[in-house]
């Protein structure tokens, strides 16, 4: 943990803890330690809504370290320990995800994938102009963008590609409802829009 300075012993001011002297940030961080803290630790001093130092650890990497305690600054006792195993699944997973978009949760390893998928998002987006460029109107008077892809083309995927895609998508749209409600709208329109375009054909192959 990093060494924090003594606080000095004086009349407490914080709200609500009455009167007494503080024991200072060394004897609430050897509380912490006796409670079993380790790693780094932030140390929150009492304030006017807070009658009580908050100690937390601040261990990003894996396994991660979360626990926090309140400790009396008059004594020095722990009075209330928040463990990070109690935390629930989700909670926890919510701290992996951020901690994993970051770089932090898996060192070196981690930062060299995020550098991998920031590359290859770079590729897919120079690709995508490419395909654009290949597809282009070459005609004066032609439309002013390219055909774009027959809606529906991912339902012809091969199930074996499909099922553990959708159950990814699934998954990860779940827990990030940003990325999960949007693309839940496309994929409702592409059904609707392939439906109509299917219902269209038919009638007209029956016309004929």
């Amino acid at each position: 943990s990093t060494a924090l300075p003594a606080r000095a012993a004086g009349p407490d001011t914080g709200s609500g803890s009455g009167h007494g002297r503080d024991v200072g940030i060394d004897t609430v961080v050897a509380s912490a330690h006796a409670a079993g803290l380790r790693g780094v630790l932030v140390v929150t001093p009492p304030s006017a809504d807070q009658a009580t130092y908050v100690v937390k650890e601040n261990t990003r990497h894996w396994p991660e370290r979360q626990d926090s305690v309140a400790v009396d600054p008059r004594t020095g006792t722990v009075t209330d320990h928040a463990r990070w195993a109690d935390h629930p699944v989700l909670a926890k997973m919510t701290r992996w995800g951020i901690d994993a978009h970051m770089g932090l949760l898996f060192g070196l390893a981690n930062q060299i994938v995020l550098a991998l998928l920031a590359l290859a998002l770079i590729g897919m987006i120079l690709g995508g102009y490419r395909m654009w460029w290949l597809r282009r109107p070459t005609r004066a008077g032609g439309p002013a963008f390219g055909r774009p892809p027959l809606p529906g083309g991912w339902r012809r995927l091969p199930g074996r590609f499909l099922a553990p895609a959708l159950l990814l998508t699934a998954v990860t749209g779940y827990f990030v409802p940003l990325f999960g409600l949007p693309l839940l709208v496309f994929l409702v329109v592409d059904l609707i829009v392939g439906a109509r375009r299917g219902r269209r054909t038919a009638r007209t192959e029956a016309a004929a």
